[in-house]
Parts: C-alpha cells; sequence; structure tokens
C-alpha cells in the first residue's frame, strides 16, 4: 500500500499520514502538524516502519476540532473540549511559544452540530466517500490550493475517468443543487481548483502520439468548459492528440477549426437548459454540423450533455451519455 495510507499490522486499522489526514479534512498539511504542535492533536498509530500515523479515532477529533473551529470557537479551547471528550486517546498538549501549557475542561456533554447542513458553513454531501468529504470542505472554506492539490493526487491514483464519477461530479452536483445556501462563491472557487488541477495534470502526462487530433468544444451558448476539460484529461492519458477551443463556440468556428487542424473527431458538448440558451440547436446549425460528418477525409462528430435534445442531433452524429462512451467513441477516431 501507499505509504500514506497503510492498513496497521493487525489490519484492522487505516493509518493515515499527516498529508493524507489533511486531505480528508480538506485543510493544509500544515494546519494538521499545528494543531498536534501546540495543542496536543497528536498522532496514536505507528506505520510497519514505526512512522506516526494517524488512526481513524485520530481523524475524528481533528474533524470535530475543524467543526469547532468553523463555528468561530478559539483553536486552543476547541482543543481542550476535543481531548476532554476522548481522554484514552489524548496526548499531553505541547506548550505553546510564550503561554502556559494547554489543560484539559470539564466535558461539556454535548457535541457541536455539523456545518455541513442546510445554512451551515461546511457543504453537506450526505453518505460520501471521505475524499468527496475533504474536497467539499476545502470548497467550503474557499481554499482553492488545498482543493487542487487534492484532485491533482486523485488524478495520479486514480485517473481522470475514475476522479470525475466519483469525486468531481458528486461535488459539483452538491454545490450546483446547494448554491442559494453555500454560496456561488464556493462553486466558482471549486470550478477554477478542478480546471488549474485538470490542466496540469495533463501537462504532467506524456505527449501525445502523433495523429489527426480530436476537437473539443461548447455549443455556441454553453460556457460550462469542466467536463471538456475532464473528456481532454482522459484522452491525454492514452495519449491521444487533441485541440480544445472552449466555451461559446459558433459552430461556424467549429468547422473552420476542424479544417485548419484536420481533426479526425469532434466533440460538442451543450448542458444548459434554460428557456433562453438550452433552446434546441436550430435548423442552420444542425445543418452546418452534418456537414462536418460528410468531409474528406472523414471525421467523426460526437455530441454529448442533456442540452441536445433527442430527435434533434446533427445527421450522423453519435450522443455519449458519460465520460466513458466520449472517450471510447473519440478514441476509435483518432485510431
Amino acid at each position: 500500500m501507499p505509504d500514506a495510507i497503510q492498513q496497521s499490522p493487525q489490519g484492522s486499522r487505516v493509518l493515515l499520514s499527516v498529508g493524507a489526514a489533511a486531505g480528508r479534512l480538506g485543510v493544509a498539511p500544515a494546519t494538521v502538524r499545528s494543531w498536534e504542535r501546540r495543542y496536543g492533536l497528536a498522532p496514536g498509530g505507528r506505520s510497519d516502519g514505526g512512522h506516526r500515523r494517524y488512526t481513524e479515532a485520530d481523524l475524528d477529533r481533528l474533524l470535530r476540532m475543524q467543526e469547532l473551529v468553523s463555528r468561530g470557537q478559539a483553536p486552543a479551547a476547541a482543543a481542550r473540549a476535543v481531548l476532554s471528550d476522548h481522554p484514552e486517546h489524548s496526548l499531553t498538549p505541547t506548550r505553546p511559544a510564550g503561554g502556559p501549557a494547554t489543560t484539559r475542561s470539564a466535558p461539556t456533554g454535548r457535541r457541536p452540530k455539523h456545518g455541513g447542513g442546510p445554512g451551515g458553513r461546511v457543504l453537506a454531501v450526505p453518505g460520501a466517500s471521505p475524499e468527496v468529504r475533504g474536497l467539499a470542505r476545502a470548497a467550503s472554506r474557499l481554499d482553492a490550493d488545498s482543493a487542487a492539490g487534492q484532485i491533482g493526487d486523485l488524478l495520479v491514483s486514480r485517473g481522470a475517468v475514475r476522479t470525475w464519477n466519483e469525486v468531481l461530479r458528486p461535488v459539483l452536483v452538491s454545490i450546483g443543487v446547494r448554491w442559494v445556501r453555500t454560496g456561488v462563491d464556493v462553486e466558482h472557487v471549486l470550478s477554477e481548483a478542478v480546471m488549474d488541477a485538470l490542466r496540469a495534470y495533463r501537462a504532467f502526462l506524456p505527449r501525445p502520439v502523433p495523429g489527426r487530433p480530436v476537437l473539443l468544444a461548447c455549443a455556441p451558448e454553453e460556457q460550462h468548459t469542466l467536463p471538456l476539460h475532464a473528456l481532454a484529461a482522459a484522452l491525454a492519458e492514452q495519449r491521444v492528440p487533441l485541440r480544445l477551443l472552449g466555451g461559446r463556440v459558433p459552430t461556424t468556428a467549429v468547422a473552420a477549426a476542424a479544417r485548419r487542424t484536420s481533426a479526425g473527431a469532434i466533440f460538442l458538448w451543450r448542458h444548459c437548459q434554460d428557456a433562453e440558451a438550452g433552446a434546441p440547436a436550430r435548423p442552420d446549425e444542425l445543418a452546418e454540423l452534418a456537414e462536418l460528418t460528410r468531409s474528406r477525409p472523414a471525421r467523426r462528430l460526437v455530441v454529448g450533455g442533456s442540452g441536445w435534445q433527442q430527435g434533434a442531433l446533427p445527421v450522423g452524429a453519435s450522443f455519449a451519455n458519460d465520460l466513458e462512451a466520449a472517450l471510447r467513441l473519440l478514441q476509435s477516431a483518432a485510431r
């Protein structure tokens, strides 16, 4: 197993490095180290090599600390409350520089309310995986650097498709449903973090093999480009050459780019469904797109997103209902 997350020798506990524990919380590792150094929230486990590791019980204490601080409680007071509730796991806190040693207060008998409920500060994703919850916490705190770091680690360990389906989509959907409560700022910060991480991941991958590229673009009225970046990362993993045009690309511009690059395949994303922007594609637009499939040499046209109306697809186009289907169709065309 990776050193960051291990099973204990008895196989009964998960042991986390400081970086892995910080990722579960959606904070920087320096924050976790500071809580250990100043307030005594130290790890209680050991790896096979004798390195200190955080157990699930340790992680529960860190989460409680985070909840109390997010509600406005002073870190020292929050740490005392956490340690008093878990005396069997607590270690003697170290003496903060220039101050008295931290002492434990009497148990209150009450646990704080979770900040992820309606109106809370932390985005709620009930029943989600630790990775989803950690990313949601980072987004709720508008910590783009932590969010991008977590996404980058997931892309390296799981790949683009699994990271998108298992982590990114659940968080993005949850933010979309609750954006009135969480604020549009949370959505914007997470979107930027996702885009930064996907771009950095593509730059990290080997160069594509020579060949006719795949052209990725949004429909003329569509401005949400994150699915295009996820698909670009998945294609880059397969070393498929691509060109990403971005959002709101006129059909004439797509056609011109296809001719200029000799693209072997085109993918068009259309998700918006509001009354003004989400109307079905116009007949002249569909005709222009159909012309792309009749060119020589032949090229494949793939469309995706709920904004495409059934029965209103360009002639010769294939519909991809998810990221895997789009990747499969475009990769086949590239070959």
